[in-house]
């Protein structure tokens, strides 16, 4: 009996702790569609437009420019709109993430999803990790299906300290 009581008083303060206000949070996001629209149909939303972290803009920072060493593009395509050569966007929706597995949110991020239709007929989906800084909320990281801005910039960062091939000696 005492499990009970223990269990249903554990149940009544987990209801009770109030969820994060992340109505800041989506406010950033909101401010970052505004820049996306600004964009659409000429060029991608620059990177630096995106309000990062500072980690995570030092890490895509640094992608850059392995990338650039490379003579390859760091990112094709605008990740905020997740497309490429896109022309429109409408119906833009900032909340709670509505996908069937939810991604996880670490300890004090926030998870915010950008749900939104691109060219009149292309439904999309953007994913936010969000964190509070003294800056305010921040970006930490963008996912996408079969995309992580962190994961993709560390890959050219790991492919760029790999030793090139040595072309033999004629």
């Amino acid at each position: 009996m005492k499990r009970f009581f223990v269990a249903a008083f554990v149940l009544v303060v987990a209801a009770c702790t109030p969820q994060p206000d992340t109505s800041e949070a989506e406010a950033v996001i909101r401010d970052l569609y505004a820049t996306v629209e600004e964009h659409i149909g000429r060029v991608s939303t620059p990177l630096d437009a995106i309000p990062m972290t500072d980690e995570l803009a030092s890490l895509t920072s640094r992608a850059q420019v392995a990338a650039l060493a490379r003579n390859e593009p760091f990112i094709e395509g605008d990740i905020a709109a997740n497309c490429q050569d896109c022309t429109s966007i409408s119906g833009l929706e900032v909340g709670p993430q509505t996908g069937p597995e939810p991604v996880p949110a670490a300890e004090g991020h926030v998870m915010l999803e950008a749900r939104f239709t691109l060219n009149g007929n292309e439904p999309r989906a953007v994913l936010y990790d969000m964190v509070e800084t003294p800056q305010g909320w921040r970006i930490d990281n963008i996912l996408t299906d079969g995309f992580n801005l962190r994961t993709e910039a560390q890959s050219y960062l790991d492919d760029s300290a790999e030793p090139a091939d040595e072309t033999p000696a004629p």
